[in-house]
């Protein structure tokens, strides 16, 4: 299976806490700081999931990112 940016992204949030909590705060700024280019379609999926994910608290946030990155590779 093919590596793609959102995998990428998934698989270090999922594994970097430091990372994660920067796209916590803000997504946009943390991809950018860490050279990930997303095309427009990636990032309207990545910023929808993420759209719910800041509305959870940390440990379900965490799980969330942890089980769409097992759905995608990195």
């Amino acid at each position: 299976m093919d590596r793609t940016v959102i995998g990428k992204v998934l698989w270090r949030a999922a594994e970097d806490e430091a990372f994660r909590m920067r796209t916590l705060e803000n997504l946009g700024m943390a991809l950018a700081q860490d050279g990930f280019i997303l095309d427009d379609a990636e990032m309207r999926q990545i910023t929808t999931w993420w759209d719910e994910i800041i509305t959870l608290g940390m440990r379900a946030a965490t799980e969330r990112i942890q089980a769409l990155a097992r759905a995608y590779p990195a």
